[in-house]
């Protein structure tokens, strides 16, 4: 009786994983990207989209998506987990010949831009501005329309045309949210913002990880000041960490604060858990 539990459980959770995977495939099968993009005698034609949140604001409300057409599937878990959208799209690419264009669309409607990248040949471009979009969808989890350039316009000598078309489920970054003060992680990056304003080498060096052994050298004094104003210029002095977001070893801060010539600077930084430390990685700082 006990052997015949086991396999009917196992045959359970056989079904269920086959039931998971089908209901994914099925919202995959769902996102559909065509057109193409010219550049001169370079170009892409595109037959897959994959669409992202990018989480970049104070205020989740005024967050950007990102549409990624391409002329083969990308991972949308790699874009959507990445600090840089298109950090991610770029390494779940590769250096495959092809490419992919990004299409940036804010939550009031219009466009913020767009960036065509090649490989083999290289190329990339970016446009804003130019064209006719119609978006016919645009929910928390859908985006949908359509962006086009029918007469080409010139760019130094080469003319560039495009028709994006793309309706996509929109991907959010993972992770578990943190509240206010960002935890453990919030309270190492305050520590490091001190560990800046006062020149303490030693808390930085820890912070700075293996990055630390170019960046402030034992034996190069001139390196060291040249590294201390880099860390200065834009940084906030005693920050605020108004939320957070953990997945796995990472941790993705928002914050607000005043920088050493009182501006006030806004926004988003990556904090890593190794070998039993937090260090600091990617900031992502707005001024006014």
């Amino acid at each position: 009786m006990a052997a015949q539990g086991f396999n009917t459980h196992g045959f359970a959770t056989l079904a269920l994983t086959a039931l998971l995977a089908c209901n994914s495939s099925q919202a995959q099968a769902g996102d559909t990207g065509s057109g193409h993009f010219r550049l001169g005698d370079s170009g892409v034609t595109l037959t897959h989209a994959v669409a992202v949140r990018h989480e970049k604001h104070l205020d989740p409300e005024e967050d950007e998506v990102f549409v990624f057409l391409s002329d083969r599937p990308l991972d949308p878990a790699t874009i959507a987990a990445a600090f840089d959208p298109d950090d991610g799209a770029r390494e779940s690419y590769g250096e495959r010949s092809g490419g992919y264009v990004r299409v940036c669309l804010p939550p009031d409607g219009g466009e913020c831009g767009l960036h065509y990248s090649r490989n083999d040949p290289s190329d990339s471009f970016n446009s804003s501005g130019y064209g006719d979009l119609s978006v016919t969808t645009q929910t928390r989890d859908r985006i949908a329309g359509r962006w086009r350039l029918e007469e080409p316009e010139d760019f130094f000598g080469k003319t560039y045309d495009f028709d994006l078309r793309f309706d996509a489920a929109i991907h959010t970054p993972p992770g578990t949210s943190l509240p206010a003060g960002g935890g453990d992680a919030g309270a190492a990056y305050r520590a490091y913002t001190d560990a800046v304003k006062t020149g303490d080498l030693r808390t930085l060096r820890g912070f700075l990880g293996d990055a630390a052994e170019w960046r402030l050298p034992d034996n190069d004094a001139e390196r060291i000041k040249e590294t201390l104003k880099d860390l200065r210029d834009e940084q906030p002095l005693a920050p605020e960490v108004l939320r957070g977001r953990r997945h796995g070893d990472t941790v993705v801060l928002w914050v607000r604060g005043t920088d050493r010539d009182d501006i006030t600077r806004a926004g988003r930084v990556r904090m890593s858990w190794k070998d039993g430390r937090w260090s600091v990685g990617e900031q992502d700082l707005d001024g006014p």
